[in-house]
């Protein structure tokens, strides 16, 4: 089988009119706001709506009466098609949330490792009309590898049974968790 090869959307990216329709389409699916910043900051709490702050690859985002979150969109080069959101929740129990698109085979479930890593495979939790989600709870072991990693691995099989193999990058991971509220 081969591998659809993936990378995530960057400000460069975003500057082609279907970059920036793909990525406006998964935003609005996942009910994100706002589009990137341009500068990095810090996100100032859970009751104010700000525009995404900006460190690397990771945004962090604040709308009023729901809990900060960072995330990261990545897309197909070919098509600049968004196939993979990433959505970190630090609160009590810290959790990455992914969402993967719909009409992707579901019974092998996902897998990923954080650059030459273990990998863990784990099972897709649900689907709706926005996509098919799963999560990660974050223990100490995890959290530690992705703030000193590089990328974060993820593999999932399209309906035609070909591997996608998209990257999450962790440039800007520990910047953006520190800004967390």
């Amino acid at each position: 089988m081969r591998a659809i090869k993936v990378k995530h959307l960057t400000r460069k990216t975003l500057q082609t009119p279907v970059a920036c329709l793909a990525a406006a389409a998964l935003t609005l699916s996942l009910g994100a706001t706002g589009g990137l910043a341009q500068e990095e900051g810090q996100a100032t709490g859970p009751n104010t709506a700000l525009s995404p702050q900006v460190y690397a690859d990771w945004q962090v985002a604040c709308e009023a009466d729901q809990p900060c979150r960072m995330s990261q969109t990545v897309a197909q080069p070919a098509t600049a098609r968004a196939i993979l959101q990433a959505r970190v929740y630090k609160g009590d129990d810290p959790t990455l949330l992914i969402s993967f698109p719909l009409g992707i085979l579901l019974s092998p479930g996902w897998r990923y490792r954080i650059d030459e890593g273990t990998e863990a495979v784990l099972p897709f939790e649900i689907c709706d009309t926005s996509g098919c989600h799963a999560g990660v709870k974050l223990t100490p072991n995890v959290l530690a590898a992705m703030k000193r990693g590089n990328e974060m691995q993820i593999t999932f099989y399209d309906a035609a049974r070909t591997p996608v193999t998209p990257a999450l990058s962790l440039a800007g991971f520990t910047k953006a968790w520190e800004a967390l509220q």
